[in-house]
């Protein structure tokens, strides 16, 4: 299973962070490399099944991506292995109070990011976002409906 048992929430990020940001669902190799890399949501579902995190942990992110893109409706996005990541990231530490330290998010993010990255990632989204991480249960759950029903 290529999606390691997450395909559902896998795709329906996935096409959630691309249609938001305008992101490719597929980022080009590295120079390096000659095999192209993982789709979005073959990036998400390894994330997913690597941190075994509740679902709602994946719709808070999602939910600070919206909030990301309501403070800046114009925002597209190179990377959303990047827009993600970030997301996913805070959503966690927020939520399940640090469950892992950075450096576990580059092995997370399939070490596409090195760890200065993931750092950096952290601190340009907490000041996007203006440190306003909270999302309240009952707007969650709404959001989550809402992105089920549309993605």
């Amino acid at each position: 299973d290529t999606y390691y048992g997450h395909e559902e929430a896998a795709k329906i990020c996935a096409h959630f962070v691309a249609f938001t940001f305008g992101c490719p669902e597929i980022l080009p190799p590295p120079p390096q490399q000659q095999s192209s890399s993982k789709t979005l949501g073959h990036f998400l579902a390894y994330a997913l099944r690597r941190t075994r995190l509740p679902l709602s942990i994946t719709y808070t992110a999602l939910a600070l991506l919206h909030r990301l893109k309501t403070r800046f409706p114009h925002a597209r996005g190179s990377s959303g292995h990047r827009l993600f990541l970030s997301a996913f990231m805070l959503a966690s530490k927020v939520v399940c109070d640090d469950m892992y330290s950075n450096k576990s998010w580059a092995v997370v993010g399939q070490r596409m990011f090195a760890l200065r990255e993931i750092n950096q990632m952290e601190r340009e989204m907490c000041g996007y976002l203006e440190w306003h991480l909270n999302v309240p249960k009952e707007d969650l759950e709404a959001f989550e409906r809402e992105v089920r029903r549309r993605f």
